[in-house]
């Protein structure tokens, strides 16, 4: 089976495939001697070309054909496309240039017929994975640790420090390893980093298979009505709640921001908040025990940030007849909530809000805003 991020491409149901031959040349340095061609052939025409079905049953058929719509349409880029085996020769990094995804039928939804062209960003070959940082000071009243953390699949190898200007790299070492629900992490600080290379912010860059990395990646949901994530029975289970790529979402029912070691869930119809943390010796998620005073209740959620490394959302409360606004970060490799008083709010924090919040919240002072991309080697090398 292929995937196109965290979307699965079944074999049987892929009706076509193909890619451009100037490309895969150009790419390769076949024309590297002609630059006016190989830019006159890469704006011509998409690298690759995807079109197929979903056929799984109304269900699942439109879960996935409106997840791949809003992956379509969102603002991530150097996404992974591979197959399950590693046996792929189009596997790759990829941005979605176009996207149809309409039903076979208008008037059935058990079939999606969806076209996809992509523009190749890199490979494993000629490109890093890269976290750039650019951290900034939360506003809060739930701590006062000044420590910047970051998180990388712990299935990642050659992770180094590098400075982007002067070129400079060097080893990184994890401060320590977390067992989130599909896999490990391993959490850098990133003072170690600017002790290495000598610059503030410093990147890292590592290699990772691109089937290792959505397990990990934080993830945003529309429980569409749904307790549980899965459904389950005799014969295996299927994901229910719904991927979010899209802050444009219009949602159906609870948003719940995920990063495998936290989960927090938003009803804003309710009122409520949940928080679970992952409980690694158990394999099963655990409550967080946040007590709601009666005069709070969650009042609005506007969903801001859906990222591979971070998801952000503004939360509005009704604290006894008066609003009051706050920022939530979840980070890849967090084990807690950044709450942050956006510019335009008032602090501080109300005491009976900080109280309700208080157990799930992170003592860090210190926003690292992470985001994902890509490193060409080239850059890298002496």
């Amino acid at each position: 089976m292929k995937y196109l991020y965290k979307i699965p491409i079944e074999e049987a149901s892929q009706t076509g495939e193909s890619d451009s031959l100037e490309s895969r040349l150009a790419q390769a340095g076949v024309l590297e001697g002609d630059e006016a061609v190989v830019d006159q052939l890469s704006s011509a025409a998409p690298d690759l070309s995807l079109d197929g079905q979903f056929r799984a049953g109304s269900w699942h058929s439109r879960l996935h054909a409106e997840e791949l719509r809003e992956l379509a349409n969102s603002s991530i880029e150097a996404l992974p496309l591979f197959q399950e085996d590693g046996r792929y020769p189009d596997a790759g990094y990829y941005e979605i240039e176009s996207a149809s995804v309409p039903p076979a039928h208008a008037n059935a939804h058990d079939i999606y017929v969806w076209d996809l062209e992509l523009t190749r960003k890199g490979t494993q070959q000629n490109s890093y994975r890269a976290i750039e940082s650019n951290t900034r000071q939360a506003d809060h009243e739930f701590g006062n640790d000044t420590t910047a953390l970051v998180g990388v699949p712990a299935a990642a190898r050659k992770v180094q420090w590098f400075d982007g200007e002067t070129q400079d790299r060097a080893p990184a070492e994890p401060i320590e390893t977390r067992a989130s629900e599909f896999g490990d992490v391993d959490i850098y600080n990133l003072a170690d980093g600017e002790a290495e290379v000598g610059v503030e912010d410093p990147t890292l860059v590592y290699e990772v298979a691109y089937s290792d990395e959505a397990p990990v990646d934080c993830a945003a949901y529309d429980t569409r009505g749904e307790d549980e994530k899965y459904l389950e029975n005799a014969d295996g289970r299927v994901r229910v709640w719904q991927s979010l790529f899209s802050t444009l979402h219009d949602f159906e029912s609870e948003i719940v921001l995920d990063n495998g070691l936290v989960r927090f869930r938003l009803d804003e119809t309710e009122g409520t908040i949940e928080a679970e943390k992952w409980d690694s010796s158990i394999e099963s998620w655990s409550d967080v025990d946040l007590d709601q005073p009666a005069d709070v209740e969650l009042w609005d959620v506007d969903l801001q940030e859906v990222a591979m490394v971070r998801d952000k959302a503004q939360l509005t409360f009704d604290v006894d007849a008066d609003l009051f606004a706050l920022d939530a970060i979840l980070s890849r490799g967090a084990e807690s909530v950044l709450f942050d008083i956006p510019e335009g709010e008032m602090g501080p924090v109300p005491g009976p809000l900080e109280d309700w919040l208080t157990p799930i919240a992170a003592e860090t002072l210190v926003d690292p805003q992470a985001a994902k991309g890509l490193v060409s080697r080239n850059e890298g090398r002496k």
